[in-house]
């Protein structure tokens, strides 16, 4: 087994890497404080900046592993920014680009990658969450047009999108499977409100909001590829998509919190040393860095495997997104314990990131939710057996 890069994905590792600490860091922190529309202004303008280096239609391509090595450069000095870049480039574009029409894929990939336009996906509601089936927004169809009407909760880039994807029911009767549609809205349709942006516990840079579809009136070029009822498929395919872009986020994280540690660990001294020095300092790095090893090794792993169109896709990204945003957690955790006090400071590097490691254990699937469907891959393995 040969665990080393290619050349080709070392040299996008290092380029980003310069990248990401000369225009991204350095308004990292800024994000924490800045007034909403301040922070949506940067915000556009980093995705400006990532697409003039390719980045945005790296996460749009099929090259998965190097979206994942580029990722990782990004999250580790902006957790907020890969965020909101994944969630237009990946979560909106990607879905568009396995599943939309031509016409579709024309109009809006270009701008994506240009980052001319933003995209984002609209699914959660406040009275559904995980429960799919407890969606209440609807499409109609009347008079030749489909008319939505609903609620959708916590979308990350609302502010900022010009597109979304929105899931509603076309055919509630018809289940899950074939009740649910996806449907490309415009910013500007008929009906369309953007709600206030909310105050996040972390990512903050990351803008986020509610939408509300009143009597929103589109045409049939606005369901997803064409296909009235195929929503349930999409969504799964987002799903495998963004549990592994969450785990490059929680890579991203663990390697800052790693680095601001070690750094911490050199310059820090007590009782005349350094404090890494010490066997309780120096187990914690330690811990750290095996953590940050074995997720990025499992986040590889299911990168490969998607690639690769194996059948194990679909549990192996679970157990990568499970492993690596509980050991975000507990890397953060002990960040702060090596800062100690001035850790716990509002303003230090640490504690911002141990409020944007939390996020990961939360979107696109809660730790419970991926031990459950581990579990049953498991089970289901040893009743064929």
């Amino acid at each position: 087994m040969d665990y080393e890069l290619s050349d080709e994905h070392r040299g996008l590792q290092a380029e980003m890497g310069t990248f990401c600490r000369e225009e991204i860091a350095p308004g990292a922190a800024l994000f924490d404080e800045a007034p909403p529309e301040e922070a949506a202004a940067r915000m556009r303008n980093n995705l400006k900046k990532l697409a003039g280096t390719g980045f945005l239609n790296l996460l749009l391509g099929g090259d998965l592993l190097g979206s994942c090595v580029a990722g990782e450069e990004l999250a580790r000095v902006c957790p907020s920014t890969y965020l909101a870049a994944v969630s237009s480039s990946i979560a909106f574009g990607r879905t568009v680009k396995r599943f939309g029409t031509d016409a579709q894929r024309e109009w809006h990939l270009p701008l994506l990658a240009a980052g001319e336009g933003i995209g984002s996906f609209a699914c959660t509601e406040a009275e559904a969450g995980s429960d799919l089936a407890g969606m209440q927004t609807t499409a109609e169809k009347r008079d030749g047009r489909w008319i939505l009407s609903g609620e959708k909760d916590l979308v990350t880039n609302a502010p900022i999108a010009d597109f979304f994807l929105v899931l509603a029911w076309t055919d509630r009767e018809a289940g899950l499977e074939r009740g649910m549609t996806i449907l490309v809205i415009d910013r500007e349709a008929i009906g369309v409100r953007i709600g206030k942006p909310l105050k996040t516990m972390g990512l903050r840079g990351a803008p986020t909001a509610g939408i509300r579809l009143e009597n929103c009136t589109v045409t049939d070029e606005a369901i997803l590829g064409g296909a009235v009822g195929a929503g349930w498929g999409s969504m799964q395919a987002l799903l495998e998509e963004m549990k592994l872009a969450l785990s490059v986020l929680c890579v991203g994280v663990g390697m800052a919190c790693m680095d601001e540690s070690t750094r911490h660990a050199k310059t820090k001294k007590a009782f005349g040393k350094p404090i890494g020095l010490f066997e309780g300092v120096g187990a914690k790095l330690a811990t750290m860095f095996t953590l940050n090893d074995l997720g990025r090794m499992m986040t590889f792993r299911a990168a490969w495997a998607m690639e690769q169109g194996e059948a194990e896709s679909a549990v192996l990204t679970s157990c990568a997104k499970l492993f690596t945003s509980e050991a975000a957690g507990k890397i953060a955790d002990l960040a702060m314990q090596v800062h100690g006090g001035h850790g716990y400071l509002k303003g230090a590097a640490v504690e911002r990131l141990y409020r944007d490691a939390r996020f990961a254990q939360l979107a696109y699937g809660t730790s419970e939710m991926h031990r459950a469907l581990i579990a049953k891959d498991s089970l289901d393995r040893f009743s064929a057996a």
